[in-house]
């Protein structure tokens, strides 16, 4: 079973669908990848977050924007999606189910 997110971006529509569960492989390249995110704004670590986000899709489904080679501009747009997906990630990846015991 997957999970199925839709881009709010406007310049880069359409949708990702992350691995669910995710592959501990691809939950460790996301890992390192994301522990780059709080170091700055940085084009290089932003190329980093990019190879982490990768390693969680199952899916790609946003024509505009290659996932296998990503672009650096137009900058607001890009930065805007990566930051979506970094955000919708890490709240899928810290998810807590309801206890049947609550």
């Amino acid at each position: 079973m997957s999970k199925v997110i839709q881009s709010p971006v406007k310049r880069f529509p359409g949708s990702v669908t992350l691995y669910d569960p995710v592959p501990y492989p691809n939950f460790i390249e996301w890992e390192k990848a994301i522990g780059t995110e709080g170091k700055g704004a940085d084009p290089e670590k932003q190329l980093i977050m990019w190879g982490g986000v990768k390693a969680m899709v199952e899916k790609w489904e946003i024509p505009e924007f290659d996932i296998e080679k990503p672009v650096a501009t137009p900058r607001v747009a890009v930065i805007n999606l990566l930051s979506w997906l970094v955000t919708e990630i890490g709240k899928f990846i810290n998810e807590v189910e309801e206890s049947p015991n609550a």
